[in-house]
């Protein structure tokens, strides 16, 4: 009798420890469906600084004052000045087409590179932005010409690269019409000049960049180490030339696509019927039919399902232990 009960025991203890290798198998299997991400996450938080900051903040504000301190080396405004003398140019021009093309940087590449490996634009050179490509033209041998030296050291001198800039200004201006509003010596009429300069052959463009160049020029600059103050600028006519040049550009680009559409419309094949372009009645919009997916259980739901009954028969079974240890059975009762 002592053997059938501790078969009964041993009955309820294996169901218990069933139930409980099951609910240990479902999370563990719920536990292994979780984003690879929680697994991958870094160890610990990123190193911060003793003071509590972000490492990108502190590298960032690091280069800016390294910047900043090259710029106020580099001394920029004295050279823009003392070129600007030499030639006759207004050294604000100067400052503000270097500011509008290279933001005051000495744009240097490796040698032998003349256009962006990634892109393919033609590369300008040193911190007036000179050319030298077809497209935009040959404004850096152009400018070493005009003062006698050769293109490559403009490319690497700062200081002649903006001689080099302002003769070719000097000569721009004398050759360049200048506005109709500002027909004397003020700065204003150095914008055709500028126009011609940066060597872009679309006017809306060329223009646009010269109202830039005076944009910058009135309000001027005072960061990351450069000090170039506001010089005003009577910048109204200009703004009101470039908007009239850009909408003519529009039309004329209107124009030209109306005109090809026409032709293509009225342009027959031998042998093809003359194609009819359908009224706006007869067209039908395609909507595509969207597949319907089935209906499935979501796994967050199904895992919830099992989860419940694994704990239910751990439950059962510890219940059953309980009943077998503490309440004798029928028969032992009887023999007693």
């Amino acid at each position: 009798m002592i053997r059938i009960h501790q078969n009964r025991f041993a009955s309820s203890i294996a169901g218990f420890l069933a139930g409980l290798f099951l609910v240990l198998g479902i999370v563990q299997t719920f536990a292994a469906d979780q984003p690879a991400a929680v697994a991958t996450a870094p160890a610990g938080p990123l190193p911060v600084q003793p003071s509590g900051r972000d490492p990108a903040d502190v590298q960032r504000e690091q280069a800016i004052a390294e910047f900043s301190a090259r710029m106020r080396a580099a001394n920029y405004p004295a050279l823009f000045e003392s070129a600007a003398r030499e030639f006759n140019v207004p050294a604000d021009v100067l400052k503000g087409i270097a500011f509008a093309e290279t933001r005051w940087e000495q744009l240097q590449w490796p040698p032998g590179e003349t256009a962006s490996p990634d892109t393919g634009m033609p590369r300008p050179y040193g911190i007036m932005s000179l050319w030298d490509n077809p497209y935009f033209g040959h404004s850096l041998v152009d400018a070493a010409r005009l003062i006698g030296k050769d293109p490559a050291e403009l490319k690497g001198d700062a200081y002649q690269n903006m001689r080099g800039a302002a003769a070719l200004l000097r000569q721009l201006y004398e050759q360049t019409p200048k506005p109709a509003d500002a027909p004397g010596e003020e700065i204003e009429s150095w914008r055709k000049a500028i126009v011609k300069y940066c060597g872009i052959p679309e006017p809306e463009l060329s223009e646009e960049h010269a109202l830039n160049v005076y944009e910058f020029m009135n309000r001027g600059y005072h960061d990351y180490g450069m000090e170039w103050p506001e010089h005003p600028v009577k910048l109204e006519p200009m703004r009101q030339e470039v908007a009239q040049i850009k909408a003519a550009a529009r039309a004329r680009l209107e124009a030209k696509l109306k005109a090809e559409e026409e032709l293509a419309a009225t342009h027959t094949v031998p042998g093809l019927p003359k194609l009819q372009k359908p009224a706006p009645a007869d067209i039908k919009p395609m909507v595509a039919q969207a597949p319907v997916a089935p209906m499935t259980t979501a796994p967050g739901e199904s895992r919830q399902r099992w989860l419940l009954l694994g704990f239910i028969v751990v439950l059962l079974g510890i219940g059953a232990v309980y009943r077998l240890r503490k309440k004798p059975s029928a028969r032992q009762n009887h023999q007693r």
